[in-house]
């Protein structure tokens, strides 16, 4: 496939791209020469600038802005794949803080 206009390579999704499961799939996917749609929260943020910096992913690798919970910013990132990965998990925006459990949850994130 090497050589043929990026358009014309396959091209794939993978949901979470940031995490770090999800960034092996993409070095993966870059490395065997597909075309990836990765799907983080913050696509300008420079906690992703080491995605850029893959093999390929200058002119492979395009970040999508996409939540999971929101079906329509995931289509844009889906639209025109034939595969999708879906490796990201929701996190939920509000957390209860009577629920010891979900406290936990939210120092880990934070």
């Amino acid at each position: 496939m090497s050589g043929e206009a990026t358009d014309q390579k396959e091209k794939v999704c993978v949901t979470g791209a940031g995490g770090f499961t999800a960034s092996w799939v993409v070095n993966l996917l870059l490395s065997r020469d597909y075309v990836v749609h990765g799907t983080v929260r913050q696509p300008g943020d420079s906690k992703y600038a080491y995605l850029n910096k893959l093999e390929k992913a200058s002119v492979n690798l395009k970040l999508f802005k996409a939540d999971l919970m929101d079906y329509d910013s995931l289509l844009l990132a889906i639209e025109g794949c034939s595969g999708v990965f879906h490796v990201a998990s929701p996190v939920p925006n509000s957390l209860n803080d009577s629920d010891p459990e979900a406290r936990i949850f939210q120092i880990i994130l934070s």
